[in-house]
């Protein structure tokens, strides 16, 4: 199964991903560790941006030729899966309580989840456009997907709600980083630009996710339906 955000695989089906694959295995002692690389790729991410991502670049991060990578990893998409999971660390390690209300549960799990990716622009553009099926992602999709659990009407209806939290999820995520971007990278410009070309409430609209709001809105929805 993909994690929250999308969908499920046909039966018996399994996304080609770096988690899903067998390791290597080395005659000799390795130079390497996949933690190293990830560390070496979340540093260059951080400081040059997604555009900057290759295997030749991660390689010279760590000082070793780019063949030496293909022990540990494929292809770029590798590089750019382990890394996004593993910015999710530190909110996949912080579970809400057992005995939260599951809107409650819901809006802490999210919450979290939305902050991750932000906290790392790049982030927020992966994970708008890759299958997240990482541990750490998987995690904290499952949190999400139990809580709903407790919700009644059916297998389509908590389809429907764990479809339009994982969208509330990724799609704020990934506005606030383009906002971010847009703003860093046109300072002076920017605010002009922005009065002209929309309205005082526009404005608010696109300066602010308000992802508390908009996901507080999103669960009254659910929970309206399930007393419908």
């Amino acid at each position: 199964m993909y994690a929250v955000g999308h969908g499920r695989t046909a039966p018996g089906q399994r996304i080609d991903s770096v988690f899903h694959r067998t390791p290597r295995r080395r005659r000799s002692p390795p130079a390497l560790s996949r933690d190293r690389i990830v560390t070496a790729t979340i540093t260059l991410l951080d400081r040059e941006g997604s555009s900057a991502l290759t295997m030749r670049r991660v390689a010279a991060e760590l000082g070793v030729h780019a063949t030496s990578l293909y022990w540990y990893v494929e292809r770029r998409e590798d590089l750019v899966d382990l890394a996004v999971d593993e910015v999710l660390a530190g909110a996949a390690a912080a579970p809400p309580a057992t005995d939260l209300p599951w809107d409650t549960a819901v809006r802490e799990t999210a919450r979290r989840f939305y902050a991750a990716l932000t906290e790392h622009t790049w982030a927020a553009e992966f994970a708008g456009s890759r299958p997240l099926v990482g541990p750490n992602a998987v995690a904290l999709s499952r949190r999400i997907i139990e809580a709903l659990g407790e919700l009644g009407g059916g297998e389509e209806r908590r389809a429907v709600a764990i479809r339009a939290i994982s969208n509330q999820i990724l799609g704020a995520a990934t506005s606030a980083v383009a906002m971010r971007v847009a703003k860093e990278g046109r300072a002076d410009e920017h605010g002009g630009a922005l009065a002209t070309a929309v309205s005082e409430a526009d404005t608010l609209a696109v300066e602010h996710t308000f992802f508390d709001q908009a996901l507080d809105l999103v669960l009254l929805g659910i929970r309206t339906s399930e007393e419908a």
